[in-house]
Order: C-alpha cells, then structure tokens, then sequence
C-alpha cells in the first residue's frame, strides 16, 4: 500500500537503471549526497546551531559544496553525447526543457508564492513590479549567471547547465549547417571568454572532451591509475575548497577530475564497487529532485530548529535532530516529485512533443 502510494517498485529498472554505467550513475548519487551533508553543516551554522568551537575544525564539509563539479562533468560527458544522438539541436533544447522544468517550476511557484509573506531572503517588502522581474529572471535561469536576486539558492547551477546546453546546441547547429571547422570555431570562441567569466564551467567540458576522446583513442585505463582514483577525486575537492575565490584553482582541479572520470567510467576502480551501491544508485535516480527539493525541505526545519534552540553556541543535539529530520523527509519529496513530475508529466510532456513532430516527420519521409 506504501508503495502504491508513493509509486515506488523496486523491481522497476527506472530506480535502479539498467543499461546505464552504473559507476557515473552511482557517482551522480555521491554528488548529490554530499552537496546535502554540506547543506545540513552550512545551514546549521548561519543559523547558529552548529556549535561555534567546532565550526572551523570541520571545514573539510566544503568538499560537498564542490560536489556540484562531479554534476558539471556527468552533464559535460552525457550532454555531449545526447545533443549527437537527438541530431536536432531544437529536439535536444525541447528534451532539456522537459527534463529540467517540471520539478524546477512547482518549486519556483511555491517560493514566489510563499516568499513575500513569509519574508523570505530578499523578498520581504518586495514591490509586484520587482515581483514579477525576479518571477521572469528566475524562470529563465539568469541569476546564476548575473548578478540578479535568486530565489532556489540551490538553481544557481542550473544557470550553469542551461548555459552549457545552449552552447551544445549551438555547436551542433553551426556544425551541421557549416562544416566541423566552423562548430568548433564557435566552441572556442564562446568558452574562452566564457571560462574567464565563470571557471566552474571549466569541469562541463572536462565531461565533453572524454566523450569526445574516449572512444576515439580508445585507450584503456592502467590499473594503478584505478587503484588510486580515489586520491584523484580527493584532489580535485581539495583543490576546488583550498581558496575558492581564486580561479586558477578550479581550473588545476580539472586535471584530477578529469582522471578520476576517466577511471571510474572502465570500472574496476577503487570505487567502482562503492559506486554501484544499491542505495547509490537510487540516490542517482532522483538525484535532481533531491538536489532541489531538499533545500526547501530544510528550509522550515532549520528556521524551527534555530528558534528553539536554547544555546547561543549551537549544540550537537540539534545538529542530529536537523539532520535527522531533514534526511528522510527530503527523500520523499524527492522520491513523490521524481515519479510525478520527472517520470510521468515528462513522459506525458514527450508524447505530446512526439505528436507534434508526427505530421512533419511523415511529411519528411513523403519528400525522401
């Protein structure tokens, strides 16, 4: 009946995906992991539960704010390959817009709608006019990118991605109308101002050049550069956390993370074994809508905590009963917008797309 409830099969290949690489699926699951655990320390500590003495010595939790990098190179490496497949840079932007939107817009309509009344960040006394530029700005992913008001504090790599599949299919489409020679023109003149802008984009294309490589070089990985990947993953964190403010840093931690990509797609590495975990590979499953969802999940729950919370220095216990609470209740409301909103509106968003195209396809093939 739970199950029934919450449309949850495990027997159904949509939770534990088949077909997929498991270690990059798994890895999806350990980024979003870790961007949570390092919510829950960020969290805590601007509301001023997490104990002050040990806010320092704990500041190795940065390693999840730089777990966003591990989505940036998925996405570089799977994006890439998927703008090849669609083979239609319009198809592709139509596929990307239903794959990020529906759990991005019912949570970008309860923040509007929510927001002024309860005082919310920068929302408190706004005018409607302010309102309804901000509902726009946010709508189309420009906070991320500019120096605008952001209201999904967790979106701003979103900005990220929508910018990344532009250019995708931008490449593509000169591409294929004007040659290799004129895609690739385009690929470097837009992301060399574009990394001056915004280096975090830099691991985007560390995904995409493997895709790119891979099969062409056709190069295995040595086996002593497996055994040790998880130094790379480490180096790439510590890297990215050492002065986050220097921009030369995100680009030195594309080397390890390239390297560690590399290995984990053979398999067989030092954590390939962790990566296929069952638990993993769910959390890779409705690794977006947990992304997302669990911010306004812990938002509630961290204002609570913080106004009961009788020691001005924090305290360990309500640190565990943040954690405890925000843990399982961010699972749900993933799990419930994953099978509602990321399966079936998507799916019902696909097959209304396909019978759009069905008139002009048999029009194409009439022609052929």
């Amino acid at each position: 009946m739970i199950s029934r409830l919450f449309g949850f099969d495990p027997a159904r290949p949509q939770f534990y995906p088949r077909g997929l690489n498991l270690q990059v699926h798994g890895l999806r699951g350990l980024a979003a992991l870790l961007v949570f655990v390092f919510h829950i320390y960020g969290m805590a500590t601007l509301a001023g539960f997490w104990p002050a003495a040990a806010v320092e010595s704990w500041g190795f939790m940065y390693f999840g704010r730089h777990a966003v990098e591990l989505f940036f190179i998925i996405s570089g490496y799977l994006i890439a390959g998927s703008v090849q497949r669609h083979g239609d840079a319009r198809l592709f932007l139509i596929d990307r817009c239903i794959r990020i939107y529906p759990v991005f817009l019912a949570i970008h309509l309860i923040v509007f709608a929510l927001g002024p009344p309860l005082h919310y960040k920068w929302m408190s006394g706004i005018a409607p006019a302010a309102w309804a530029r901000a509902f726009v700005e946010n709508a189309l992913f420009l906070p991320g990118l500019f120096d605008l008001p952001l209201a999904q504090l967790n979106a701003w790599s979103l900005s990220y991605e929508a910018g990344f599949y532009l250019l995708c299919a931008a490449v593509w489409a000169v591409g294929r109308r004007l040659g290799r020679g004129a895609g690739w023109a385009v690929l470097v003149a837009a992301t060399v101002p574009l990394l001056c802008l915004y280096p975090k984009a830099a691991y985007f294309l560390v995904g995409a050049a493997i895709q790119f490589l891979k099969p062409r070089l056709g190069l295995g990985t040595p086996a002593w550069l497996r055994l040790i990947s998880p130094l790379w993953l480490a180096a790439m964190l510590t890297v990215a956390t050492v002065n986050e403010t220097a921009p030369l840093n995100m680009y030195l931690g594309c080397l390890p993370g390239f390297l560690f990509f590399w290995c984990i797609l053979d398999g067989g590495c030092a954590v390939s074994a962790v990566l296929r975990w069952r638990v993993l590979q769910y959390l890779g499953t409705i690794s977006y809508s947990f992304y997302l969802w669990s911010a306004l999940v812990t938002f509630p729950l961290k204002r609570a905590i913080a106004l009961y919370q009788p020691d001005p220095s924090g305290s360990w216990g309500a640190v565990v009963l943040f954690a405890a609470l925000a843990l399982p209740l961010s699972l749900v409301a993933a799990h419930l917008s994953f099978v509602w909103l990321e399966e079936r509106a998507g799916q019902a968003l696909r097959r209304a797309v396909r019978r759009r195209q069905a008139p002009a396809l048999a029009a194409k093939e009439k022609e052929a």
